[in-house]
């Protein structure tokens, strides 16, 4: 083992007897204020804590990484810094949820209830399933590869043109944006091939740019690293949403993964590069987007002088971003609504899974649970909707017996999805931890429409037999 990765290793153990840390210490805070039981707060922070440090440790899947982080954030990090410092408050709405010491340890215990059935999946699966070989495996789309090397310049100016004209024609004609409904709508549902490609579409690409351009240029890593976080941060502007950070995360990480299983050390100067380059323009993404967002889902009237305006849009700006870091993350509020609820039960756990999309009308769970910052009934072509995640959606019918075993099928689905992205998609590091973030981010963003999540995975699935397909197109062609 090289000194660098020596350094390297010792350098992400710093990081996490940080992290450790900094936990304790705001969980020592909230002791102090935690009206329900300390145990519980303790059952609740220690299991929290073990899924995000299995997240990233041997026999880990992309999945468990992204999984524990956003449950994290989401839950104890959102949940601890609201109890010790805003005495409790949260800034979304969390219906008839009344704070009391039995309600705070049941919301608590709720969570546990589904952060122990990832974990189970988690332990089980790295003995018994699917697990990342320890040394990078070799490229999978042989024929893609082959044709890349071969047409490696126009490859990648037909990328970046690519991705230029499907955000410049979202942007304008506004086909999937987030909280609008769509002002132009395609025939045959064309719609949906723009938001696959904004979505995740366009990165599964720099995911397939990233891994050939490890083989090939890896001295010049830093030229696809830029391609990549530059098509992340111009999807999520045209997309008028603010999450860059999680493609751009993903692909990010899954880069770094091809380092660590190469034996090698991801060159300084490109980390420092890449990390400046990622928050430049996440930051960047995020202002515009907020920007937009305040000048068309805050319309002031006409009458309204030119100053006035631009003073509400710029204090408009300013509360977006400051809610943005925490409590725009999907997470304890959901699970408060739903166990402050009056009743529970598989009949309403069977109402909400027969909701179907309506753009003039407030969500199953805005109607259900909480009291909604949200009119959908207006005709002002905009459309938001309140998300509980999928745990405080699958605890719906008030069991915990059903809730562990929903978030272990849920669980065990998403490395059954891993593994079959990267059997089927190249042995690709970077694609598997792309698609591992999208369904992580779906679950914890659950609750809405839930019986079409069908689109989401029969995407992935598109997406990956498209590259299979074209490589196998590519190998017959090189053959004859």
């Amino acid at each position: 083992m090289s000194e660098g990765f020596m350094r390297w290793e010792t350098l992400i153990k710093v990081v996490w007897l940080v992290i450790f840390v900094l936990i304790a210490l705001l969980a020592g805070c909230v002791f102090f204020e935690y009206k329900g039981s300390a145990w519980v707060y303790l059952l609740f922070t220690g299991l929290s804590t073990v899924l995000l440090f299995l997240g990233f440790g041997r026999g880990a899947i992309f999945f468990d990484a992204f999984i524990g982080v956003l449950l994290w954030i989401g839950f104890w990090l959102k949940f601890s810094v609201q109890t010790a410092f805003f005495e409790g408050r949260f800034n979304i709405a969390v219906g008839g949820f009344d704070g009391g010491p039995e309600s705070l340890d049941k919301a608590l215990l709720v969570v546990c209830c589904a952060l122990a059935a990832v974990l189970l999946v988690r332990l089980v699966r790295e003995r018994c399933g699917f697990c990342y070989p320890p040394v990078l495996p070799q490229i999978g789309y042989v024929g893609l590869f082959v044709f890349y090397r071969r047409f490696r310049g126009w490859v990648l100016w037909v990328f970046i043109v690519g991705v230029l004209l499907v955000c410049a024609a979202n942007a304008w004609f506004g086909f999937y944006q987030r909280g609008q409904i769509a002002r132009l709508t395609l025939p045959m549902g064309l719609n949906g091939i723009f938001t696959w490609l904004l979505t995740f579409g366009m990165a599964s690409v720099s995911a397939v740019l990233l891994r050939f351009e490890f083989e090939i240029n890896r001295g010049r890593y830093w030229v696809v690293i830029t391609l990549a976080l530059l098509e992340a941060a111009f999807s999520s502007i045209s997309l008028w949403s603010r999450g860059m950070i999680l493609n751009g995360s993903a692909l990010l990480y899954g880069s770094v993964a091809q380092f660590r299983r190469s034996g090698s050390m991801v060159p300084l100067k490109v980390s420092i590069y890449a990390a400046i380059l990622f928050c430049g323009l996440f930051a960047f993404s995020v202002y515009t987007v907020n920007y937009l967002r305040a000048l068309d889902f805050h319309r002031l009237s006409e009458q309204q002088q030119q100053q006035q305006q631009q003073q509400q849009v710029n204090r408009l700006l300013v509360e977006q971003t400051s809610t943005l870091f925490l409590d725009r993350w999907v997470g304890i509020e959901g699970v408060m609504s739903v166990v402050g609820a009056e009743s529970l039960g598989f009949e309403l756990f069977k109402e909400a899974l027969t909701e179907k999309f309506s753009a003039d009308e407030n969500s199953f769970y805005d109607r259900s649970f909480v009291a909604s910052p949200y009119d959908n009934s207006r005709d002002d072509g905009l459309h938001f909707v309140s998300l509980p995640g999928y745990i405080a959606f699958l605890f719906y019918p008030g069991s915990y017996l059903f809730l562990f075993c929903a978030v272990l099928l849920f669980s065990i689905l998403a490395a059954l999805v891993e593994f079959l992205v990267y059997r089927l998609g190249g042995r690709n590091l970077v694609f598997c931890a792309l698609i591992a973030q999208v369904i992580a981010f779906r679950y914890t963003s659950f609750g809405y429409v839930p019986a079409q999540s069908y689109l989401l995975f029969g995407s992935i699935l598109l997406n990956v037999l498209i590259l299979f397909f074209s490589d196998r197109l590519m190998r017959f062609f090189h053959r004859h």
